[in-house]
C-alpha cells in the first residue's frame, strides 16, 4: 500500500512536466513562422499589404517587400513596428 501511495504522485509529477515541455515547444515554433507580404500603401504606423509580388520590387527607396510573424488585420494593415523592410522601388 505504501508502495502505491509514493508511486502515484511520482507519476503524476512526471506526466505534468512532460506535458509543460511538450506544450512550450510547441508555442516557440510557431512564433517562428515570417510570412512575407507586398506593399501596396504605407502611413506613418503600418503597411497595407498583399501576397501578390511586385515585379518592380528591386531597387529604389520606397518599401514594397517586408516581412513579418504578424498577421495583417481585416483592412490588411501590419504594424511597422512588426516587420522588417526587405525590398525596394521607386
Amino acid at each position: 500500500m505504501k508502495t502505491k501511495r509514493i508511486i502515484f504522485p511520482v507519476l503524476a509529477a512526471m506526466i505534468a512536466v512532460g506535458a509543460a515541455f511538450a506544450t512550450s515547444e510547441t508555442k516557440e515554433e510557431k512564433s517562428k513562422a515570417v510570412a512575407t507580404f507586398y506593399v501596396l500603401n504605407e502611413d506613418d504606423s503600418s503597411y497595407e499589404v498583399t501576397t501578390t509580388r511586385d515585379p518592380d520590387c528591386d531597387t529604389g527607396s520606397q518599401v514594397c517587400e517586408i516581412t513579418t510573424t504578424a498577421t495583417p488585420d481585416a483592412n490588411n494593415r501590419i504594424p511597422k513596428s512588426q516587420a522588417t523592410a526587405t525590398g525596394w522601388k521607386n
